[in-house]
């Protein structure tokens, strides 16, 4: 197979990468980035969003990895600014413990995005 005919990365496709890209920039990023290391093997993948003069990185083996790794840096253990619960975030549409204390960023399907826990919640 030619270069040019080369398939894309693995996940690149998953309507879940854009959303999360998405959601880097709603927690406040002023820059992404991903790229990738092929050096050596395996091939590692890394995304990096920078918030005022900090830089954030994550890596993975597959690029949706490394985003959503940089999605769990950034809203894992902070705080929801609508309800002010603690965040955390969650790829899947499993449902997840204690709802009651954690705002889960988590996939939403029909809307697809990535929807805080509160966000149906009466003010």
């Amino acid at each position: 197979m030619s270069p040019a005919a080369k398939a894309p990365p693995k996940g690149t496709d998953d309507p879940r990468m854009p959303a999360a890209v998405d959601l880097i920039g709603r927690s406040g990023a002023r820059e992404f980035a991903i790229r990738y290391c092929e050096e050596v093997e395996p091939t590692v993948w890394i995304a990096q969003s920078r918030h005022g003069r900090a830089w954030t990185v994550a890596v993975a083996l597959t690029p949706l990895g490394a985003v959503f790794n940089l999605c769990d840096d950034l809203i894992d253990g902070g705080q929801c600014q609508h309800c002010g619960r603690p965040t955390g975030f969650e790829p899947t549409t499993d449902p997840m413990p204690m709802p009651e204390h954690v705002c889960w960023y988590q996939w939403d399907p029909e809307l697809a995005t990535f929807r805080r826990g509160c966000a149906g919640d009466a003010p």
